[in-house]
């Protein structure tokens, strides 16, 4: 089997992201993704102040966590292929960029963050992952969970997760984004699906 060929169809298979295609896809070219801000963060945070601690799940290459630290934020980015923490260290420099996947994260760390972001990111869609998601987020914090529009098995999505969360929880929106990007690795999607969510006190 070839590796390296992409397949970009429809239904890309998020199912089968591992940390070892995560990584090959970094280490053959010097930069996937657009090197930009993901649009629904600044869309739907843009306009928010920025107070305390952020998490940015699935940092990749650092370009959210660059936005949120010049908002205000202490910043903190989890990623589980090396190659990306690298470059996101490099990006990022006034963040904390930790190579570790979210499942370890999430049960070793102990921390809760006011603002915890996933765009893209690999939450397996049970209800362990879930507490240990919400288990993150601080009381009065905020949690966006950005995806593409795609249905899976094993993989939560924005739909799935506002209907799987506790009562902890109140979901302010889950609602299509429409994203114009032009370059990098995600320039294939078009419509993101975006849930925002508080934890009530």
């Amino acid at each position: 089997m070839d590796h390296h060929h992409h397949d970009h169809g429809e239904k890309r298979p998020y199912d089968q992201v591992t940390p070892e295609s995560m990584e090959n896809q970094y280490t053959t070219t010097e930069q996937v993704w657009s090197g930009n801000p993901n649009q629904a963060l600044i869309a739907y945070l843009g306009e928010e102040p920025a107070e305390g601690t952020a998490l940015d799940i699935g940092c990749g290459e650092g370009a959210d966590l660059v936005w949120l630290s010049s908002k205000g934020y202490v910043t903190t980015g989890i990623d589980f292929a090396p190659t990306a923490v690298k470059r996101a260290k490099q990006n990022a420099p006034s963040a904390e960029v930790l190579l570790v996947s979210f499942t370890e994260f999430a049960i070793e760390s102990g921390r809760q963050f006011d603002l915890v972001s996933c765009s893209y990111g690999q939450i397996p869609a049970n209800d362990t992952s879930v507490a240990q998601l919400e288990n993150l987020v601080a009381p009065g914090g905020t949690l966006l969970f950005t995806h593409h529009d795609f249905e899976s098995e094993s993989a939560a999505t924005p739909k799935w997760l506002s209907e799987n969360l506790s009562e902890a929880f109140r979901v302010e929106l889950v609602e299509s984004f429409e994203r114009d990007i032009k370059t990098g690795a995600g320039a294939h999607h078009h419509v993101d699906i975006v849930l925002k969510a508080t934890k009530v006190d």
